[in-house]
């Protein structure tokens, strides 16, 4: 379970997180959604605790944050939205170095990063430099990665970056079997109905500020919704909204 309470966070004159609140329940996929700029990594990268926030507190699996980082960061998986690897390393290499930084034996490493390496088809990539990898194969190896100790808590930031078709079916089938098995998900994404067919609720979050927070089946209840996007679409600030116009862009 994941709870943040009034998070806020600034850089320099701009705030990016403006007393945020919301939970995730154990066994649950929330979407987390917004524009860019709206303040989604920067909540992620305080979740991962990769920055510090200025105010607020942060609860995962009953654990306060601020006061049990290590111990927090041993049971939460996190895929960033870019590949920043270490390109002269292979995978295996890679895998093997989280196993021992999170004292997972060698032989159940090693078994967890065969059975992704088939299930994403990248077998072949596991001798490979990373630098050498496309970017979708480099998202496999994040992917892999973010799971190999078994988290209890995922954080995904545009997890399909670079992704196949066949991929992205079987990541977004796999996120619902974690659910299933008591995993608690945050997912932010653009990819508004993808999201829609795997989360159990939906968080908006615009210009640092949470506007909605509430499940999809409450959604679907509500007399004029339609989909996620036109959801979004109704949310937006409507002087953000721009339109194109062939005429005005090719005079």
């Amino acid at each position: 379970m994941i709870v943040v309470e009034n998070l806020s966070k600034s850089f320099g004159n701009v705030k990016a997180l403006d007393e945020v609140s919301f939970e995730v329940q154990k066994g649950k996929i929330a979407a987390y959604i917004g524009v860019n700029g709206a303040g989604k990594s920067t909540t992620v990268n305080i979740l991962a605790g990769i920055t510090k926030q200025d105010s607020g507190q942060i609860t995962m699996c009953g654990i306060e944050q601020k006061s049990n980082e290590k111990a927090i960061k041993s049971f939460v998986g996190y895929v960033p939205e870019n590949a920043d690897l270490f390109n002269s390393l292979t995978p295996v290499e890679i895998f093997n170095l989280i196993a021992q930084l999170r004292e997972i034996p060698a032989d159940i490493a090693r078994r967890r990063y065969e059975y992704f390496a088939e299930l994403f088809a990248f077998k072949d990539l596991l001798k490979l430099s990373i630098g050498s990898l496309s970017k979708g194969g480099r998202q496999k190896i994040l992917i892999t990665s973010s799971l190999i100790h078994n988290p209890d808590i995922l954080l995904l930031d545009e997890p399909l970056n670079g992704l196949d078709v066949s991929s992205v079916m079987i990541f977004q089938n796999m996120l619902r079997e974690l659910a299933d098995n008591g995993k608690t998900i945050l997912y932010c994404s653009h990819l508004l109905d993808l999201l829609e067919k795997v989360a159990d609720t939906v968080i908006f979050i615009e210009s640092g500020k949470i506007r909605l927070s509430t499940s999809i089946p409450d959604l679907k209840n509500l007399p004029d919704y339609e989909n996620l996007s036109r959801l979004f679409s109704s949310l937006e600030d409507p002087s953000s909204k721009k339109v194109f116009k062939y005429d005005e862009a090719f005079v």
